[in-house]
């Protein structure tokens, strides 16, 4: 199968309509600027003139004239059917010095001898269980394995066996296979606008390990951190595992209500947030919380944890960009994971770090853990990216995950219109369902779960918050017919309670 080459996200351009500069003249400026500054670089492929002109909500022409002149200059390049890329020949334009960023100073943690009892593993934001997870319907994040291409996988096993022993096989860097770093700051500039360097990246076990790193070297005992809830429980247990004090911020059509936790912890000294789709209830955050964030951030020295959990998974238009993206001031550490885009069992994520001396830091921190994360795995990974097979699985996944999700809409409305109030988002692999009625959620999570049925409520994610009788169900991974299955057990279990009045 041929390689395809990804389609960059231009989310750095600005066109401004009160300038009295056309705007083919400010498009065509804009791509110039990105190709001085790094972010198009040789190779990459440019969206069509008419999704480019839909997106900027320009005229086509203003696409074609800007397009035509970057091909005079030599910095497009096209041939019919093939596209439209940035050119060859720029691989020998450097980008201008940049100015040196003074550093920012990491939070240490005070050396000192702990009693494990002083830091107990807070049970209270545990998932029920640490075993093997069985995989039912509604199970959320649950990839569909029966759409993985696990020939592919499997060739390409087969390709890093045969030439294992071109591999380094003793302990290798803690931060992580370095080819795979580079394929990551290729993925990440083209696909969330961010450009960093493979030294500010480090290969983790996944999100969990990420958040753990960032709680112990970012936050002492007592410290605050704001916390979205509703909000994902293994960040909430590793905030609570190192000391620090969980501020539970409320979300709402904007994310996290960055108003309420100025006002009531103007202290806090991180922040942990999902900006692109917030978990669990799906708000996006706008780009003026985002600018926001970002400057309360700098002006009060603290760092912004941003979990890009399912971002791939957009299903409305083009993927937002990450806050990552438009951080200038070197607060955010980016986490990113292919546990649910792949499958969780591959055990591999990433971190950005805001500098290459602060990635150091964090590299120390998961040396002591566990040394380094599986060589092998990381090198079946950068294959499966470089030669483009990780582009065309998410651009298939979408397909089908927006299927699924649309099937499981169709299935409510069938079963339990008159029940069930239904919210999807735009992106993510599960939905929202709000009970119309008052009912003991204890008793419906209990029946349903003994029924095989995998139901989770939204208040089993809160601290302070409540949002009653919501649930929200993954729809990802489950064929139509064990997902009627299941929505008809719901129904049946509604069924058996009574409201309560």
């Amino acid at each position: 199968m041929s390689k395809i080459s990804p389609e960059i996200l231009l989310t750095f351009i600005q066109l401004d309509r009160s300038r009295k500069t056309p705007l083919y003249i400010q498009l065509y400026e804009e791509i110039k600027k990105g190709v001085f500054e790094g972010m198009l670089r040789h190779g990459d492929r440019m969206p069509s003139t008419r999704s480019l002109a839909a997106e900027f909500s320009i005229s086509r022409n203003c696409v074609l004239l800007a397009f035509e002149q970057l091909r005079l200059e030599g910095f497009l390049t096209s041939a019919v059917g093939a596209g439209t890329y940035v050119s060859e020949q720029l691989n020998e334009l450097k980008p201008p010095g940049k100015k040196k960023m003074p550093a920012v100073p990491l939070v240490r943690v005070k050396k000192t001898a702990v009693n494990c009892n002083d830091f107990p593993l807070h049970t209270k934001f545990v998932l029920d269980y640490i075993g093997q997870e069985a995989t039912l319907p509604f199970q959320p994040s649950i990839p569909s394995f029966a759409d993985f291409p696990f020939q592919v996988w499997a060739r390409l096993a087969a390709s890093v066996y045969k030439d294992i022993h071109r591999l380094h096989l003793g302990y290798d860097s803690a931060q992580g296979y370095l080819p795979l770093r580079e394929a990551l700051t290729d993925y990440l500039r083209m696909n969330r606008s961010i450009h960093c360097s493979a030294d500010q990246i480090i290969i983790v076990n996944g999100s969990s390990q990420a958040l753990h790193l960032a709680a112990e070297l970012l936050l002492k005992k007592d410290e605050l951190c704001w916390m979205e809830d509703p909000g994902y429980l293994r960040a909430k247990s590793a905030i609570a595992r190192f000391g620090a004090k969980i501020c539970p911020v409320p979300v709402g059509k904007s994310g996290m209500d960055l108003d309420y936790a100025m006002r009531r912890f103007p202290a806090a000294k991180l922040a942990y947030v999902t900006p692109s789709h917030q978990y669990p209830l799906g708000e996006t955050m706008p780009l003026i919380e985002r600018i926001k964030l970002l400057k309360w951030a700098s002006d009060h020295q603290m760092w912004v944890i941003e979990d890009d959990y399912e971002s791939e998974f957009r299903y409305v238009k083009r993927p937002i960009p990450a806050l990552k993206g438009l951080d200038t001031f070197g607060r955010v550490i980016y986490v990113g994971t292919f546990n649910k885009t792949l499958f969780p069992a591959l055990r591999i994520g990433y971190m950005v770090l805001p500098s290459a001396e602060m990635a150091t830091e964090f590299t120390i921190a998961k040396a002591v853990i566990d040394r380094q994360s599986p060589v092998i795995d990381q090198a079946i990974l950068t294959k499966f990216i470089l030669e483009g097979h990780f582009s065309r699985h998410l651009r298939r996944m979408r397909l089908i995950y927006k299927k699924a999700q649309e099937d499981l809409v169709v299935l409510l409305q069938k079963h339990l219109a008159a029940e069930v109030r239904i919210s999807v988002a735009d992106a993510g692999m599960h939905l929202i369902i709000w009970l119309l009625k008052k009912y003991d959620p204890l008793e419906i999570l209990r029946k349903t779960r003994e029924r095989g049925v995998m139901l989770y409520a939204i208040d089993e994610l809160s601290v302070a918050f409540r949002h009653e009788g919501a649930f929200f169900l993954g729809f990802t991974g489950f064929k139509q017919e064990m997902m009627e299955k299941a929505v008809l057990i719901l129904k049946e279990v509604l069924s058996e309670e009574k409201p309560i009045e």
